[in-house]
């Protein structure tokens, strides 16, 4: 038997092993196979959609707003569909204001509000804006309220939006649904 045939089989062993270690690296288990990636999960519309500056106007009753950047950071377009409240029990609706100077009126949006990617909608006084409805219990200055954006696709994002005092512009509703009369004048205390 010469010195080969004696460090064949060690050989042969050696890769047969580093083979099976490697092959061991690069398969995934079934739990591995089956998570979402980081980037799968990053694709609702929600996880897709950034709030920066949110704020709500302080109010003891009646109608308020709520305001911020909505800016859609991901790859598709984001629609907004609804926005819900429960800790001041008010029902809340996107409003939209038309006209201009002392003739600027404020309705509610209708459908939803399409971001595209990369794109922003400004909720500004005297602009859009999420509207407060029938406050139960007041917006406090230096408290938050949390408003609940839900989505086309399902998904839906809760935000903090901080209370602070602003006796800003003094918008007028146009006279639909009832509003004027239910709300006096048509004004609603401005936001």
């Amino acid at each position: 038997m010469n010195k080969f045939s004696k460090t064949l089989p060690l050989l042969t062993a050696g890769l047969l092993t580093g083979s099976l270690l490697l092959s061991g690296c690069s398969t995934k288990s079934p739990e591995q196979a089956s998570a979402p990636s980081a980037e799968q999960q990053d694709t609702t519309q929600a996880a897709s959609l950034q709030i920066n500056d949110p704020w709500a106007k302080a109010a003891d009753k009646g109608m308020s707003a709520a305001f911020g950047t909505l800016r859609n950071t991901g790859q598709q377009p984001v629609e907004l569909v609804k926005v819900t409240e429960e800790q001041h029990r008010s029902p809340v609706q996107l409003h939209e204001m038309t006209g201009s100077g002392t003739e600027m009126t404020m309705k509610e949006h209708q459908g939803p509000v399409e971001i595209k990617p990369g794109a922003e909608v400004e909720l500004v006084p005297g602009g859009m804006h999420f509207m407060y409805m029938d406050l139960a219990k007041p917006l406090v200055a230096s408290e938050t309220s949390t408003l609940t954006l839900h989505f086309a696709d399902g998904s839906s994002k809760a935000v903090d939006f901080p209370i602070r005092n602003y006796s800003g512009a003094k918008e007028r509703y146009e006279d639909h649904a009832g509003m004027e009369d239910k709300h006096g004048n048509g004004e609603h205390g401005g936001h």
